[in-house]
């Protein structure tokens, strides 16, 4: 492997490494002082992590022009160290219809622990290749090599089986290659070491510019394909990401998460976490992470991001998470608006794919969505997937869902709008009893989702009652 530009880098007093300069090349280190961002093996298993996640996802134009998205997750997980709880997710996305297929395999007790049991999941240290055993294929994301046998630097085969909602088999066949260096989450603040879930230490980079070419099947459909906007996204966690810095709540804390690929060459990773314990009080890390198109500007972190949601959509009851539901109705965030005061901001997201549900251990939301908007004064455009665990059920989040679905239709019908502001002191202060009532005496409205978020709400309110 070729070493580039190398440099000595002061790792202690006793010890000295050449480092590499250039990312093109192996080994590189992306973060100074900090060895756990050194590639290829910050590409490869974790060991000594309980949780290690691989994600890429991208769009994808099609010879005949259709337009597709894609998604894939390799999830390890070991609490205790010991266990395994494995899953893989792969999903497809078909933008000018709003279709979408979703699969996921898991690998866990009491059905692994069998002594003959051998794991689904299998990864190599020091280098990206994983292979799942999945029940519609081995999905498999590697490095490439070349005539000699070495590891290419950042050029991947993604290999992808599942079965979708209507039992049609889904395939998607890529080669990818990143051509913008990684970024540490956080940029320079932060050095892609972050509070995540609720656990220090937990280390997360992204790679965008992704060149993609390949084919998908999905049914009857096969097409060949290929795009340039999409991200590789790597975290590993100290312990189990389900629930490890929370005392084994997995449902203690919530996240939303999109990686915006603008039409400027500007891309975007914005985390924003929630205690569920306490409101839903903004968690670190939160934020944005920058990676611009001109290599000589530095990625950049902000951390005044601020998002207003304008619709939220209900979980399909189709899609069953593995960990039981808290509750039987439940709403995730939709269209919003999305500004940060300090990189001059204004964005407004769409989804083009309603309700994008997956079978993850918990709710799990995730599909392509557009954002427009501005940067810096510029109008600007651009394709993005946006992830989010931040289910909605309890009484006073119902109301801020209610106020949503009444107050931003054109026009907005003053009499919900009146009788939300009379629901939500008497939610607040206790007043269960007398919110129901009003709730139940208000004639039915036509208004998209009211009767549902209205239903779930009385529900709520009648509980213990």
């Amino acid at each position: 492997m070729s070493l580039g530009s190398v440099v000595k880098a002061d790792v202690s007093d006793e010890l000295r490494v050449p480092v590499n300069t250039d990312w093109r090349s192996y080994p590189f280190r992306l973060v100074h002082n900090d060895s756990a961002l050194d590639f290829p093996a910050a590409e490869g298993e974790h060991a000594d992590q309980e949780s290690d996640t691989w994600f890429i996802a991208g769009e994808l134009t099609a010879t005949t022009g259709r337009s597709f998205a894609f998604l894939t997750i390799f999830n390890k997980n070991r609490p205790g160290g010991t266990v395994v709880a494995d899953f893989y997710t792969m999903a497809l996305f078909d933008c000018d219809t709003g279709a979408y297929g979703t699969y996921t395999d898991y690998d866990m007790p009491p059905k692994n622990m069998h002594p003959d049991a051998q794991p689904k999941l299998s990864m190599a240290a020091g280098h990206l290749d994983i292979h799942y055993e999945s029940s519609a294929g081995t999905a498999a994301w590697t490095t490439c090599r070349d005539d000699h046998g070495e590891v290419l630097p950042y050029t991947y085969r993604v290999s992808l089986f599942g079965v979708d909602q209507a039992d049609q088999p889904m395939e998607l066949d890529l080669t990818v290659t990143p051509t913008r260096a990684p970024v540490p989450v956080g940029a320079d603040v932060h050095n892609g070491k972050i509070v995540c879930f609720g656990q220090h230490d937990t280390y997360s980079y992204f790679q965008t510019g992704m060149a993609m070419h390949g084919t998908l099947r999905w049914g009857e459909l096969y097409e060949r394909v290929s795009g340039s906007a999409g991200h590789v996204d790597r975290q590993w966690f100290p312990k189990y990401a389900g629930g490890g810095g929370t005392g084994g709540d997995p449902r203690a804390r919530s996240h939303e998460w999109r990686t915006i690929n603008l039409d400027n060459g500007v891309d975007l990773s914005i985390w924003r976490q929630f205690d569920r314990t306490d409101g839903n009080a903004l968690q670190p890390f939160s934020g944005v992470t920058v990676s611009y198109p001109d290599p000589a500007m530095a990625p950049e972190c902000a951390e005044d991001v601020e998002v207003m949601v304008s619709s939220y959509v209900r979980w399909p009851d189709a899609i069953r998470p593995l960990v039981r539901p808290l509750a039987p109705t439940r709403f995730m965030p939709d269209r919003h608006r999305l500004r940060c005061p300090t990189l001059q901001l204004d964005l407004i997201g769409e989804p083009l794919v309603a309700a994008p549900a997956h079978g993850l251990p918990i709710e799990y939301m995730e599909g392509p969505y557009r954002y427009r908007g501005k940067l810096r004064g510029e109008p600007v455009s651009g394709f993005a997937f946006y992830e989010r665990s931040l289910a909605l059920y309890r009484d006073w989040e119902l109301i801020d869902v209610l106020a949503a679905t009444v107050e931003n239709p054109s026009p907005a019908d003053p009499a919900l709008v009146s009788l939300v502001d009379q629901v939500r002191p008497l939610v607040a202060s206790g007043r269960r009893a007398e919110a129901r009532k009003l709730l139940q005496a208000m004639p039915a409205s036509n208004q998209p989702g009211c009767p549902d978020v209205v239903n779930a709400l009385i529900e709520v309110l009648s509980a213990g009652s």
